[in-house]
């Protein structure tokens, strides 16, 4: 880490980047070293490129700014939880225009495409790295930064039930439970607070699952005019890969997303399949039981047909 830490001690200005799409470890992860760095004295700045989904806004009132391709002072710029430069997507010009890029990250399928790399694919997520990582840069914790990270660990773990949990990851999490943040209404927020017009829309779905190879894949799909349909936006249906994944027998489970003409896919493995590889084949990414990717398919079914046949090859 000495390298990483070496760049953002040295930085005048920086810009925050997660994952298109960005989840809560990527926007818990963005939001404790946007945190850390004001603390240090340093400007920060997050960019995405979409509004930040609903159930993450609870955890500040002034997220991020959404990128316009207009021209940006950062020096330095940090890429957390991202994977490849295809998951930075049209704010590569920040990047590009950078003094230096930092790259921090824990997917396996991660590219080392910065000019300082710090990749643990072990980690159960990008929030542990960054306890470990402001541990050793002497970065005093305090609520606030306790309540991102823990943010970030509960939302990758699924509330501390994935195989990704481990008894680091655990030990993390108690001390940052020390700082006094609200830990039960963290996970209320993250995992347990839908709107009820996403509920019936589940409800909806989960009746036409379909099931492929003796029902070990299961997969999910859903169109642009069914999120109309229920007056939500995409970024508002999240989740909706748990909808296969919690029936018995389903060992990966798929979910697909119409949206902006394109589709992407969500995956998740219940045992030892790869579904990271699964994703590689459509040019995305990921960890083993969790990944996802964009597929460049005519439409749901097409992608649908697909997935099915990829997800087959990996099955064992």
């Amino acid at each position: 880490m000495e390298e990483i830490i070496k760049f953002i001690k040295n930085a005048d200005k920086a810009a925050i980047i997660p994952h298109i799409k960005a989840d809560g470890d990527a926007i818990g992860s963005c939001l404790a070293m946007r945190a850390a760095l004001e603390r240090m004295g340093v400007p920060a700045v997050i960019y995405v490129e979409e509004p930040v989904e609903k159930r993450l806004q609870f955890l500040d009132e002034n997220i991020a700014v959404i990128y316009k391709g207009e021209p940006t002072d950062c020096d330095t710029c940090i890429v957390l939880d991202c994977g490849d430069l295809t998951r930075v997507n049209l704010r590569r010009p920040i990047l590009d225009a950078a003094r230096c890029v930092v790259n921090i990250d824990h997917h396996k399928t991660n590219t080392f495409f910065g000019d300082a790399n710090h990749v643990e694919p072990e980690i159960s997520s990008t929030g542990e790295i960054l306890f470990k990582l402001f541990g050793e840069m002497g970065v005093g914790l305090d609520k606030e930064i306790a309540k991102f990270l823990y943010a970030s660990i509960c939302s990758d773990t699924g509330c501390f039930a994935y195989s990704n949990t481990s008894p680091q990851t655990f030990r993390a999490a108690a001390e940052l439970i020390g700082y006094g943040i609200d830990h039960a209404d963290i996970a209320r927020q993250l995992f347990d607070c839908e709107d009820l017009e996403s509920e019936l829309l589940k409800a909806e779905l989960t009746r036409r699952i379909h099931s492929y190879y003796n029902n070990r894949v299961r997969i999910v799909a859903i169109s642009e005019e069914e999120t109309e349909k229920y007056g939500m936006k995409p970024e508002d249906i999240q989740d909706l890969v748990n909808l296969p994944r919690r029936i018995r027998g389903t060992e990966i489970a798929v979910a697909l997303k119409q949206y902006d003409g394109k589709i992407r896919g969500s995956f998740r493995s219940n045992g030892s399949a790869d579904v990271a590889a699964v994703a590689q084949v459509f040019g995305g990414g990921g960890h083993t039981k969790a990944a996802g990717c964009t597929i460049d398919a005519a439409d749901l079914d097409s992608a649908e047909k697909m997935v099915a046949e990829a997800c087959g090859r990996v099955l064992i």
